[in-house]
């Protein structure tokens, strides 16, 4: 009897270890299972084709010995510092790290579970690349019209009426509003600090001086009577940065300003030095942004869904290429504001590493 019963309870148990196995077998994502010591415990199919061994040949080993990636092993005994990961078959994986405990909360082991994103990375380099393509291929014809129209327009292909200079008005300011779009849908691709391939190109800006330079050119429909203004600290400094990348974010900031500033408001643009860092502030006595729609307003492709902005023109790529130029600076952007009593857009460039001008010599 007593040996029946042994067998009766064990009985589960060697179950439970069948499900384990098969469950473990059956991801299809790579699965490493570490002791304490973080020795090789168990391995799954898809772990030992990327590691290039099997279960029986490291059951028991230090991970060190099985993983031949030094930025890896330091994850693995962190849990920190690595987003993505490439094996020698030029996969890309997202790494996590779970402790396993006890009863009592003890940590006894670890899972080291390996997602598998190389797909989704290539189908981001294809989209990348066909906008690119599309972006590069759409400039020609654009300023072929451009041009053209700008001939009517001066009346150097004879004089046009009142009617004409209308409709020439029209399709220079359609075809402004696309090169805009393409100058956009360009810069969020390639600033985009996740997947951009665009390489910064430093050299010693005063943003002080972009600033003017830019609020200076900046065109403002004569019908708003908009008040302008630009307010530069004495003690800004010179950083080392991209001026091309600094200079599309900050006519964003601007022309977005403008645009959702109704008509006898006013627009200060700003440049500080505030602890270690510099920073360029835009601030607009516009309508205001909710807290709910403040959270997702520097993401691709998001726009206020407001009654008033209905006819503002804008593909939603302004304040997200904003945020990227802020970030592949080692900033940051973010706005401030109230319904009904105007924004203050924030970006921001520390004053640290790269950004500095003796990082340069």
């Amino acid at each position: 009897m007593t040996n029946v019963t042994h067998g009766q309870a064990a009985q589960p148990e060697l179950l439970a270890d069948k499900l384990t196995l098969s469950l473990l077998r059956s991801i299809t994502d790579p699965l490493l299972v570490m002791d304490n010591q973080r020795r090789v415990r168990l391995m799954n199919p898809a772990a030992e084709a990327v590691f290039n061994c099997t279960q029986a040949q490291v059951n028991g080993l230090p991970v060190t010995d099985v993983v031949q990636s030094e930025a890896l092993v330091a994850f693995i005994e962190t849990g920190k510092g690595l987003n993505e990961w490439v094996s020698q078959e030029n996969r890309t994986f997202v790494p996590r790290l779970e402790a396993v405990l006890d009863e009592v909360g003890q940590t006894e082991g670890w899972i080291l579970s390996l997602r598998d994103i190389t797909h989704f990375k290539k189908l981001n380099r294809n989209q990348n690349e066909f906008t690119r393509i599309v972006a590069h291929d759409l400039r020609s014809p654009l300023t072929a019209m451009q041009g053209f129209a700008s001939m009517l327009q001066l009346g150097l292909v004879g004089e046009l009426n009142e009617k004409q200079r209308h409709f020439v008005d029209k399709i220079l300011s359609g075809i402004t509003q696309m090169t805009a779009l393409v100058d956009n849908i360009q810069d969020a691709g390639r600033y985009d600090p996740e997947t951009g391939f665009y390489e910064l190109n430093r050299s010693p800006v005063e943003l002080g001086e972009m600033v003017r330079k830019i609020v200076d050119n900046h065109l403002v429909p004569a019908e708003k009577e908009l008040s302008i203004r630009v307010n530069v600290a004495s003690d800004v400094p010179v950083i080392n940065a991209d001026a091309n990348m600094l200079e599309r974010a900050i006519i964003n900031l601007v022309d977005n300003a403008i645009k959702y500033t109704p008509g006898g408001g006013s627009v200060e643009v700003g440049v500080q030095r505030q602890n270690n860092q510099v920073v360029v502030m835009v601030k607009d006595s516009g309508l205001g942004i909710s807290p709910e729609h403040q959270k997702q307003l520097f993401e691709r492709h998001v726009r206020i869904p407001r009654q008033e902005h209905k006819k503002i023109k804008g593909s939603g790529l302004g304040l997200f290429i904003v945020r990227s130029v802020a970030q592949r600076h080692g900033g940051n952007a973010w706005v401030e504001s109230r319904e009904g009593q105007g924004s203050t857009f924030y970006l921001s460039v520390p004053l640290e590493g790269a950004n500095l001008v003796a990082a340069r010599e």
